[in-house]
């Protein structure tokens, strides 16, 4: 295996495990409401219509990045909408809802197991490593800061401080430009097949899928990676071995 000059790595779902704590924060939310009001629905079909708001909110680019600007307004507006599909218009239960979930959510985010420990065998073996993530800059440093990720890191790049996002070819530029290596030097590992590998893959990074859900590619998918991966413990020990 040729070994990479430098590795930008993707944040959420990369390092940090964010997919697990939204789908328990949110079903705890749901229960907890529907234990407490009087409706007409049960706790499944509120996580369901919140599910469907969720995925029709951000399918929208200019929405998603407004939404990624202020977190507490956007899931807010998800809530609602969910709810209004219910014929539920209580706008200060729906605001409640949202907010509780937003400090749950936050409250259980946590690394993927062995992600620190990995992190650290690359950076024993002198990997130079950087972080390209999407999302607001105050809670992405704040993830850096709270699990002590910082001194890995040469460089970090979050979109809403650069002014581009994944999968725009111009973020990775950048990082190759400030690492002072050629496409073919570096490797991108992140989750998420667009903004990351097919982002990567425009420029000729070698680009390593982390499918943290071990789910496989989709049927028939147009962005195939360069190598697949479960977990980033699963890649600093591939990488130690060849050395």
């Amino acid at each position: 295996m040729t070994i990479p000059k430098a590795i930008l790595f993707d944040l959420d779902d990369t390092i940090v495990s964010f997919y697990s704590a939204t789908i328990k924060a949110w079903e705890f939310c749901c229960e907890e409401f529907v234990t407490k009001e009087v409706v007409d629905f049960d706790s499944s079909t509120l996580l369901q219509k919140i599910d469907d708001t969720k995925t029709w909110y951000w399918s929208d680019a200019e929405r998603h990045k407004a939404g990624r600007d202020n977190m507490k307004m956007a899931r807010r507006q998800v809530v609602q909408g969910a709810f209004e599909t219910l014929d539920y218009y209580d706008v200060e239960s729906m605001h409640k809802l949202a907010d509780s979930y937003n400090d749950l959510q936050d409250e259980l985010l946590c690394l993927f197991e062995g992600a620190y420990e990995a992190l650290n065998t690359l950076k024993d073996l002198n990997m130079r490593m950087a972080i390209i993530t999407n999302g607001n800059s105050l809670q992405q440093r704040g993830k850096l800061e709270r699990f002590k990720l910082n001194h890995f890191f040469e460089m970090v790049l979050v979109d809403t401080e650069v002014g581009f996002s994944k999968p725009d070819k111009r973020i990775f530029e950048l990082a190759l430009q400030k690492l002072s290596l050629q496409a073919d030097e570096v490797w991108m590992v992140g989750d998420n097949l667009v903004w990351d590998i097919q982002g990567a893959g425009q420029l000729g990074i070698y680009s390593v899928w982390n499918d943290f859900k071990q789910e496989g590619l989709p049927e028939n998918s147009s962005i195939v990676p360069n190598k697949i991966i479960y977990s980033i413990s699963e890649l600093a020990e591939e990488i130690k071995n060849s050395i």
